[in-house]
Formats: structure tokens, C-alpha cells, sequence
């Protein structure tokens, strides 16, 4: 038989000889016994070789044992040399064992599928002591290729001593030498004149906001892992004031960031937290700036979290301090848009970084083998098959030094054979991992388990997970020595840092799943225990580590409390993605107990929230509706109410309003038996919102005031602003200005009182709609830009741009107004945001049409309105029959914008409409008022009025239209 054993352990090589000595020696103990029965002596002869397998799918009983590769090929050859009770082994493995066992080189021999013959060696016997010596070398080139970059970095430094700042972008692939670069340029600087402050985003923090902030922060304030929450509060605080001085209002914003509480921000929206956070963050670089020249390393940025990266562009445009910001990261990111670049100011600098060129990759080998002559076969090889890429270059240098087939011989270098497949990796991967396989076992291990953690990692945690802890100094150290971790920081905490990310990802990719699983859980555990007094501050990492592990539940918990938080601070789409993280870990678990049907209607309840704020409705309602029994059969009535409302207003803003009605009025009967104000406050909100679009006036301004009443509970979890959105459409209908204004006044004083752009957003927003209903529509305008310049969500940003798009129409504006409602289509076709879309679609047509596209205007109006008559939208259609009638109004008085000059494009639509303009204008007018009579809406009634009493008068009908006018008035 041939036994193929795959490098499943971190010591495999040593193994594998062990496990293939104890069969044969079992295999002589069985021998007598079994001799009589077979007919003959059992004996065994193996192979075994070292190297790279490809797995796949394993069915030993169809005689699928799953690994291929050369190096199971090499192991069969050497089996099919060996003799009775033999066991032969490669060159590798040789290599990797031979400070365990006796060996006898054997004639190379020429073997199968192989040009040039396999070096064979054959055991015998185990070593009583063995040899463990390290043979790595670990050489390092000098920066090659990087002088331009270089001498730039160092000028800039010049700069800051005549007070310049400058911003530099370091963007290049993973290996061509960021980091050697940053360290090269800190190297040459003076420390003592120039303070160098870094901060760092990693894969594994890409969600958790401001994250590259907090690492900085960290660095600043002497923050340890092992400190306690009062330990921190003190160094925050102490930090902050000896930087600004008595601030009592950064203090709890900076503090939050590490989820400690202050009484003031009780109350405090997520609008103003973010704001004076982002405020205070940016006060404390620039005193951290004004102490002394100051150069900021901001390192892997596209990993960086959404609100970093919002609050670093805001704080790069405002620097007015001798700073140096370096920003380092791959090229997939983009530090600044184009517009945003148009805006800086002059001292903004790119660095790209290419591959080397061929003569400087022969200039860096040059360099790591400290020699000016290199071999000429090595000189080919590196120029013919090795990419430019530093880091792989330093690699495979590395990796041909240890394999021994790059050798120095009375001081100079030369290749002992032809370089094949077998000595080096066509890939970064293949060569780390052939370095890491010639690693000892104890080493090996803690590198691995180092992994885990992440690319830096600290040496407490570390310790705690290691199965080495007695080893694990002096492994750390000789790991360091050969170069593939480095130390990063030694106060306040030991912390080590990969040479390079492809490292990191190389060795964790050599863990077994099951391996990788089991180191994940512990760290999650020990972090719980390590960290248990600041657990907020790690949810994320916590959620990482757990859901990598094996337990599910506590990864989606995690996940929950991390997209709460991130919700909280206004970082939208880092909740939205752990809501859908902790979903996709959570939905697709078979036979759920009841506690995680549960958990999946609690996630489900508070993902809606930020899927309603990202104008996403029919990701909200397909979800939704595919969990609606399971939330059904838990019979819980406030759980199920907070279901029904979220399911209730997604299905209003798709325009599926008697759905939303009944969804929404069972929600606040269950809020109401479940004496919940949140229940009850969120559905009278989106009643008062369902109840405008239907023509239910009355309705809608009851359950709007009533939500608003709710806003001062506590317990309601629902600010004013949120409560205005369903009130403001309601006063509209009605054209109730001085509600609108009084409302508009107290969500304005609440935003500046508190700094939240939200409450300002919709206060904007309503003295906007106040203006509308008077007629002032230059007023509306501003007053809806300042909206939309507020807004820092989509479902007020989409809201505040169709509201501008109306008052450009209504001022005769109607290329802005063709615009601005081309944006709010191409939204609602997107995510469902329909009771937007459809109001874009008829302006839109309205203005193409007063424009001279009458074929193509009146058929998007024509849309918009067999659209409210399918979902019961009165207001709306009573809106479009306003639009028709003005149109008419326009042919029957003549005029038009461009006195109807386009009858020959627009013949067709113009037969329909010429001969009987004023007939069809009236019925449109008229029907229009009935429709707005019936539901109570003042506002448009009296325009409606108006337009039919200009029609009368055209038409010469002046007691008609003197009581059309008297009606208007």
C-alpha cells in the first residue's frame, strides 16, 4: 500500500517518519501471528516526502483519498524504491528531519515523470538527543528603487521647520515596499525634533468605526490592552486636557470611542455624537501638531472603517498646522475623489509605487547577497522568472539560501544546481509557506497561533492562547531574527507586528480549518476574560474572532451590539454590514432552538432600522416577509409589533399603502396591549406617514401629533426629528403653514442647540415645505438645499432632493427640476424607494413637457398616473390632475414657455389636446378639486381653484372664474 501523508501537523516531516517506523514495527509484531492465514510474511516498505499537496474531496470507499501533487508522486517513487522494511525520504524531508533521526544518503536515482534524479535518503534509527539547531538566514536587502520617493519624503520634512505641512499618499500592491519605504524615511529623521505618531486599520477592524483613530489615540494616551476602564477614563482625560486644556465637552466623545459613559451623553442623538467627536478628534491632531513638527504614518487605509475614512478627508482639507500626513494603502482605495482633490489646497503630493524595474531587481539581489557579482544563472533566473514585486524578490532569495540550492562558497554565491519547480514557488504564497514549513515545530506553532490574532498582534494575548508558553520568548526572538515578525511597540504594550501581510495571510493559511476554528475561540475567550470591564470597545473583534470560531450565537450577539453601536455613532453602512454579517451566520442554521428564532427576530427588528435609513425597502420587505410567520409563532406582542411597523412603512414607501394601513394599525393595537411607547410611537410615525399618501388627512396629522407627544418618552427610542417626518406631510396636505413653521423652528433649535445635522436636516426640510405652501418658492429652494447640504442619510437626502426638484417646477426652474428627479429615479429603481420615485416621475414629465417634449412628458405623467390609481395614492393623483389641468391651461391661453413653437415635433399630442383643451383642463381642474375637497388638503385646493378660475377667464366665463377666484382666495 501507499500511505500519502499530508503536512496536517506543524512538525509533519518528523511525524511522518515516526508514524511510518511504528507501522512497520507493528506490522513485524503481526507477521507471525497472521503469516499461517495469508499464506506469506507481511512486511513494509515506505516513502515519505515533504512539499505542497492539493486536497480535495476524501470517499475512501470509492478509493478517493483526495490529495495530488508532485510531491505525493515523489513519496510513491521513493516507496516503489524502498526494500523490505525500508522507509525512504526525500530531500526536504531530509532536510527538515535530520536533527531526529540517522540517515544514509543513498545514489540519487532516476525516477518517473522526473528529468533530473531525486537526492534519496534512508533512515535508520531515531536520535536519542536531537539537534534542533536553526538554519535560516533571514538576509535583508537595502531600499532599492526608491531614491525619487525618498528624497521627496525628506524634503517635505525641510518644509515643516518653515511651518508647511504637506499630505502624501503612498499607494501601491501588497509587497512593493510601503512600509520599507515609511521605515526607511523614519529611520534618517531626528525623533528628538520630530514627533512621529502613527495609526494603523487592519482586515480584521475594516468595520469597527473610527477604529485607525483609536489606534493612534492609543498611542497617545498610553493606552495599555490590559488596563482597566478606570485606568483608561483616567488616561483620556488626563490626555485631553493636557492637549487642550479644560475641555469638558471632548472629554465624553473621545471617551466614548472607548465605550465609557458620561451622564452627558444621555440623550445625546448619534448626529451630535459624531460631530463633536469628529470635532474633537480634529482638535487633538492639531494640538498634537502645534506642540511640534509632527508627521502622522496612517498605514493600510483600505482597510480603514467608513467614518475614519469620512473623518480623515474632513481633517486632511482643514490642516492649517507643520504636520506631515503620510497615508499608505492599496490601490483599490482612493484616499480623495477627483472633486475632492479640486478643493485641496496645494500641498497635496501622490506616491505610486511600481514593481522594480529588471535592473533594479538585479541591483536588490546585489544587495541582500552583499556582492557586486552574482551568479550568471541566477542573474537569468531572477530576470526571467521573477516578477519585480521587493517583497517576493527578498523571498525567494530567502527561500533558495535555506532549500541550500543557493550556496557561499569562499565568499562568493553560486547556484549548486538548475533551479526547478522544486527549490521555489511560482507565487509569494508558495515561497513564504516553503520558508515556513523549514521552521521548527514550537516556532512554527506560535506564528501560527499568532496568525489567528491578526497581522499585529500582542504578546499578552499571545501568551494566554499559546500552547508554548515556556518556548515562547525565545521563539519570538528567533522568529525576529529571521525576519518574518517584527516588533512594533514595546510601551505601553509588547506588541509584534508581521514583516509583511502576505506573510500573515500565508501562515494562517496553513492552519487546518479545525485548527484555525479552535485558536479563534480561544481568543474570543480570552479576550471576554481579559477585557471584560471594556467589552464595547471589542465587539467587533470579538464578533471576528467568535464567528471564525465555533460559536455562532455569541458571533451573531457580537455582530448585533457592534451594528448598534455602529448605529449609534451614525455610521450607517458599518451597521448595515454587521446586521447582514450576523443574518447570513445565523439564517441558514437548520432546526434553530427557540432562543435563536428569537435572536433572529431581534436581529431582524433592529436591522430594520438602519435598511429604512438607507432607503433599502425591498431588501427590508423580502426579508421581512420570508420570517413573518416564524415572528408570528413566538408570540410575543411587542416583538411582533415592532415586526409589523418596520414591514409596515417599507411597504408605504413602495406605494403598497393599503398593505402598510393594515400592517401598521395591527402593530399599534399589539403596541398598545403591550403598553410599549416604542411600538406605539413608530407606528403612529408611519401611520401619520401612510395616511397623508391615502388621503386620509384627518388621520394622518392624529397619529402624527400623537407621535410626536410619544418623542418625550424615553423609553420610545424616537427623536423628534423622526416623529416631524410623518407630521410634515400631514401639515402639507393641509397647507397648515404656521404648524409648519412652528414645528420647523423647534427642529432647527434642537439640531443647533445639539449640533445634529438630522433635527437640522428636517427642520430645513419643513420651512422649506412652509414656503412651498405660500408661494415663495425661491424661499423653498434654499431652504431644501440647506436641507439636502444637512442630510447624511439616503432616505433624507432622496426626500430633501425630490422636495427641491418640486420647487424648481413650481418656479419655472424645469431643467433643474428634469435633473434633480432624474436622481430620485434612478434611487427608487434601485431600492424600492417608490413613494419617491413616482412624485420624480410626474415632475419630471411635467417639465419636460412645459419644455416642448410634450410626447415624451405627458407619457411619464400618464405613468405616474395610472400608478396612484392602482395603489390608492389620492393625494398624489390629485397632484398629477393639477399637472394636466396647468398643461391645458397653457394651450388654451397660447402661451407656454416657448409659445408652442414645437407643434410640428409634437403634432400628435397636441391633435389630442388643442381641440378641446379648455373642456379637458376644466374636468382635470375639477376633478382635482373634488379630490382635494374630500381629503381636506387646503393647500393644493386652492390652487386647484386658482387654475380653474384662469381657465374660465380665458375662456371668457367671468362669473365662473370670479367664483372659482373668490374660492382660491
Amino acid at each position: 500500500a501507499v500511505f500519502g501523508i499530508p503536512k496536517v501537523h506543524e512538525d509533519d516531516p518528523v511525524r511522518a517518519i515516526k508514524a511510518a517506523t511504528e507501522i512497520h514495527e507493528l506490522i513485524g509484531k503481526l507477521s507471525p501471528q497472521l503469516e499461517d492465514k495469508v499464506g506469506r510474511p507481511l512486511s513494509m516498505h515506505s516513502g515519505v516526502n515533504t512539499g505542497l499537496v492539493v486536497t480535495g474531496e476524501v470517499k475512501l470507499d470509492q478509493g478517493t483519498h483526495g490529495l495530488t501533487g508532485d510531491a505525493i508522486n515523489t513519496a510513491s517513487r521513493l516507496q516503489g524504491l524502498a526494500k523490505t522494511g525500508e522507509i525512504l525520504v526525500g530531500y526536504e524531508t531530509y532536510r527538515q528531519t535530520e536533527g531526529y533521526f540517522e540517515f544514509e544518503e543513498l545514489e540519487a536515482t532516476k525516477v518517473k515523470g522526473k528529468e533530473v534524479p531525486v537526492r534519496v535518503y534512508k533512515v535508520i534509527s531515531q536520535k536519542g538527543r536531537p539537534v534542533t539547531t536553526h538554519r535560516l538566514s533571514g538576509v535583508r536587502a537595502d531600499l532599492v528603487g526608491r531614491k525619487v520617493e525618498l528624497t521627496e519624503l525628506r524634503e517635505a520634512v525641510e518644509d515643516l521647520g518653515t511651518g508647511k505641512g504637506r499630505i502624501f499618499s503612498i499607494c501601491g500592491d501588497a509587497g512593493t515596499g510601503k512600509s520599507r519605504l515609511v521605515e526607511e524615511f523614519k529611520s534618517g529623521l531626528d525623533l528628538e525634533k520630530i514627533q512621529w505618531l502613527e495609526g494603523h486599520a487592519y482586515s480584521y477592524a475594516q468595520n469597527i468605526p473610527y477604529f485607525p483613530l483609536i489606534d493612534l489615540l492609543n498611542r497617545v494616551f498610553h493606552i495599555e490592552e490590559g488596563d482597566s476602564k478606570e485606568k483608561v477614563r483616567q488616561k483620556v482625560e488626563s490626555g485631553v486636557e493636557d492637549l487642550l486644556g479644560k475641555r469638558e465637552h471632548i472629554v465624553p466623545f473621545i471617551g466614548n470611542l472607548y465605550s465609557l459613559s458620561y451622564p452627558e451623553l444621555e440623550g445625546v442623538s448619534p448626529e451630535l455624537w459624531k460631530y463633536r467627536l469628529q470635532e474633537g478628534g480634529k482638535a487633538i491632531l492639531a494640538a498634537l501638531a502645534q506642540r511640534m513638527p509632527t508627521i502622522f504614518f496612517l498605514e493600510d487605509l483600505h482597510w480603514a472603517d467608513i467614518s475614519f475614512q469620512e473623518f480623515l478627508r474632513q481633517a486632511l482639507s482643514e490642516i492649517r498646522h507643520p504636520a506631515l500626513v503620510l497615508c499608505a494603502y492599496r490601490p483599490h482605495f482612493s484616499l480623495f475623489t477627483s472633486h475632492q482633490l479640486s478643493s485641496l489646497p496645494g500641498n497635496y503630493h501622490e506616491i505610486r509605487l511600481q514593481d522594480l524595474s529588471p535592473s533594479e531587481s538585479q541591483d536588490m539581489v546585489g544587495s541582500l547577497l552583499k556582492t557586486d557579482s552574482l551568479p550568471p544563472d541566477l542573474r537569468r533566473f531572477v530576470q526571467d522568472r521573477v516578477e519585480g514585486n521587493p517583497f517576493y524578490l527578498e523571498e525567494v532569495i530567502n527561500s533558495l539560501i535555506e532549500s541550500e540550492a543557493l550556496v557561499q562558497d569562499d565568499g562568493k554565491w553560486r547556484l549548486i544546481r538548475e533551479i526547478s519547480e522544486l527549490d521555489i514557488s511560482s507565487t509569494v504564497h508558495g515561497v513564504i509557506s516553503a520558508r515556513l514549513d523549514r521552521l521548527e515545530r514550537e516556532a512554527k506553532r506560535i506564528l501560527q497561533e499568532a496568525s489567528v490574532i491578526g497581522r499585529v498582534f500582542l504578546y499578552d494575548i499571545l501568551k494566554r492562547i499559546t500552547e508554548m508558553k515556556d518556548q515562547i520568548d525565545g521563539c519570538l526572538s528567533g522568529l525576529e531574527r529571521l525576519d518574518l515578525i517584527r516588533t512594533r511597540a514595546l510601551h505601553p504594550d509588547l506588541e509584534y507586528v508581521f514583516k509583511h501581510a502576505l506573510t500573515q495571510e500565508a501562515v494562517y493559511n496553513g492552519l487546518l480549518k479545525k485548527e484555525r476554528q479552535e485558536i479563534h475561540e480561544h481568543i474570543g475567550l480570552v479576550m471576554e476574560q481579559l477585557f471584560h470591564d471594556r467589552l464595547p470597545e471589542f465587539y467587533e473583534i470579538l464578533a471576528f474572532h467568535f464567528k471564525q470560531g465555533q460559536s455562532v450565537t455569541k458571533a451573531v450577539e457580537y455582530l448585533m451590539k457592534a451594528g448598534l453601536k455602529g448605529f449609534s455613532r451614525c455610521a450607517v453602512e458599518e451597521a448595515h454590514q454587521y446586521y447582514k454579517e450576523a443574518f447570513d451566520l445565523l439564517s441558514p442554521r437548520t432546526a434553530k432552538s427557540r432562543e435563536e428564532d428569537t435572536l433572529l427576530i431581534n436581529l431582524l427588528n433592529d436591522w430594520g432600522i438602519p435598511l429604512i435609513w438607507r432607503g433599502a425597502f425591498t431588501e427590508l420587505i423580502d426579508l421581512f416577509k420570508a420570517h413573518e410567520e416564524l415572528a408570528e409563532s413566538l408570540e410575543d406582542k411587542e416583538r411582533l409589533g415592532m415586526f409589523c411597523s418596520i414591514l409596515g412603512v417599507a411597504l408605504c414607501f413602495r406605494e403598497q399603502f393599503a398593505d402598510a394601513y393594515t400592517y401598521l394599525i395591527k402593530a399599534l393595537e399589539l403596541g398598545e396591549e403591550a403598553t410599549s411607547p416604542k411600538v406605539i410611537g413608530h407606528s403612529c410615525l408611519r401611520l401619520a406617514i401612510t395616511c397623508a399618501h391615502l388621503g386620509r388627512l384627518d388621520e394622518a396629522v392624529k397619529y402624527g401629533e400623537r407621535a410626536r407627544e410619544i418623542s418625550g418618552n424615553p423609553k420610545a427610542d424616537l427623536p423628534l426629528h423622526r416623529a416631524a417626518l410623518g407630521l410634515n406631510i400631514a401639515y402639507l396636505c393641509r397647507g397648515d403653514i404656521r404648524k409648519l413653521r412652528e414645528l420647523g423652528r423647534e427642529l432647527l433649535d434642537e439640531g443647533r442647540r445639539r449640533s445634529d445635522p438630522r433635527p437640522l436636516a428636517v427642520g430645513e426640510m419643513v420651512f422649506g415645505l412652509s414656503h412651498l405652501c405660500a408661494g415663495d418658492f425661491k424661499s423653498a429652494i434654499e431652504k431644501f438645499k440647506a436641507a439636502l447640504k444637512a442630510s447624511i442619510d439616503p432616505l433624507l437626502i432622496q426626500t430633501s432632493t425630490l422636495f427641491l426638484g418640486y420647487a424648481y417646477l413650481a418656479n419655472a426652474q424645469y431643467q433643474e427640476a428634469i435633473s434633480v428627479s432624474e436622481e430620485v429615479m434612478r434611487f427608487s429603481e434601485k431600492y424600492g424607494f417608490e413613494l419617491c420615485g413616482t412624485f420624480a416621475l410626474a415632475f419630471r414629465g411635467y417639465a419636460l413637457a412645459a419644455t416642448g417634449d410634450l410626447d415624451g412628458g405627458f407619457k411619464l405623467v400618464g405613468r405616474a398616473e395610472k400608478t396612484c390609481l392602482e395603489t390608492g395614492a389620492r393625494f398624489g393623483y390629485a397632484v398629477i390632475q393639477l399637472f394636466y389641468g396647468q398643461l391645458s391651461l397653457q394651450i388654451t391661453e397660447g402661451g407656454g414657455p416657448k409659445s408652442f413653437s414645437f407643434m410640428v415635433k409634437n403634432i400628435r399630442s397636441l391633435i389630442k389636446l388643442v381641440p378641446g383643451a379648455a373642456r379637458k383642463g376644466e374636468e382635470h381642474f375639477n376633478k382635482a378639486v373634488e379630490i382635494l375637497s374630500e381629503i381636506g388638503a387646503k393647500a393644493l385646493l386652492g390652487q386647484a381653484h386658482l387654475g380653474l378660475g384662469s381657465l374660465y377667464r380665458a375662456k371668457g366665463r367671468k362669473e365662473k372664474a370670479i367664483e372659482s377666484l373668490l374660492k382660491a382666495i
